[in-house]
């Protein structure tokens, strides 16, 4: 465990090379008032969230920067990393219920359940808003990965490793590392994991995510009746937590692009509303929906 201050100069406690859950910083000795909180109500725990896509937000200048250059690139000469967040859909979700309604009651035909997960899936990490700007890229992990091996992984697929967890005051990150196999800055990270217990991992086009902690603020709990083999959610006075999400980091040295042809990166562009707090870096400043719509036609 080590502290440091990103280049916001907010204090991030860090571990190297792993991915910790709730529990296990539980176990550390970390003096943080939210880890810790006992009133929280009762909610789905370790959920499994199946992601194909990642999505990489950014503001006017880095859109058109993205489109001078037909690619990406790390965002400042300080930063060996190009970031991406998972994507994760109404349909993830819905996947992600079932998951988890199968492991509280397995070898029992599940009937009439009402969705639940929506009430608690409410951090950031599923909001379609975004703190980093008004113009989210969305691309399948399986097709960066792809690019990102056609140009910078001669003879060799690219690696993916356990990065860190990097903990704030009501956040939770968790970090994957993709680069190549010549670069050997991550020679002691640990490799990705494709199955097994864990936090994240990547098999068959998608990383899986436990996710830990999916709400930023509590308002329901979730309700188990084991008789009947159902659940059911109540209202709850609001509670404030700790919310978990999972980042990818492309390792990429000055000057390379991973490129993309024009079409595609039109394709993929969409705006969103950027959320609080921002996180732009100035002079850039939030802009309206029409605003980045227009925007967007000029390219």
């Amino acid at each position: 465990m080590s502290t440091r201050r990103n280049a916001r100069n907010v204090v991030e406690t860090y571990f190297d090379g792993q991915h910790l859950s709730l529990y296990d910083l539980k176990e550390e000795e970390i003096d943080h008032r939210y880890l810790f909180k006992n009133n929280i109500p009762a909610y789905p725990e370790s959920v499994e969230f199946d992601v194909e896509k990642v999505s990489h937000v950014t503001g006017r200048r880095g859109l058109e920067g993205i489109f001078e250059d037909l690619g990406f690139r790390q965002p400042s000469d300080t930063s060996h990393f190009l970031w991406w967040e998972l994507s994760v859909t109404a349909d993830n979700i819905r996947s992600a219920e079932e998951r988890f309604l199968t492991s509280l009651f397995p070898r029992t035909r599940i009937r009439s359940q009402l969705p639940f997960l929506e009430y608690f899936t409410t951090s950031k990490a599923f909001q379609k808003e975004s703190p980093y700007g008004n113009f989210r890229f969305t691309f399948s992990i399986r097709e960066l990965l792809y690019h990102y091996d056609d140009q910078f992984c001669p003879g060799h697929s690219p690696v993916l490793r356990v990065y860190e967890t990097v903990l704030y005051r009501r956040e939770i990150l968790y970090t994957i590392v993709v680069h190549p196999r010549y670069i050997t800055l991550y020679d002691d990270y640990p490799r990705l994991p494709n199955d097994g217990e864990g936090v994240c991992g990547y098999a068959n086009g998608s990383i899986w995510w436990r996710c830990q902690a999916p709400s930023e603020t509590y308002k329901h709990r979730f309700n188990v009746n084991w008789k009947h083999r159902s659940v059911h959610v109540s209202p709850r006075n609001e509670q404030y937590y700790m919310w978990d999400h999972v980042c990818v980091a492309f390792h990429m040295e000055p000057g390379w692009v991973l490129p993309m042809n024009r079409d595609k990166l039109i394709n993929r562009v969409n705006v969103c509303e950027v959320s609080a707090p921002c996180l732009l870096n100035p002079p850039e400043t939030p802009l309206s929906l029409n605003e980045a719509k227009n925007i967007l036609t000029h390219f």
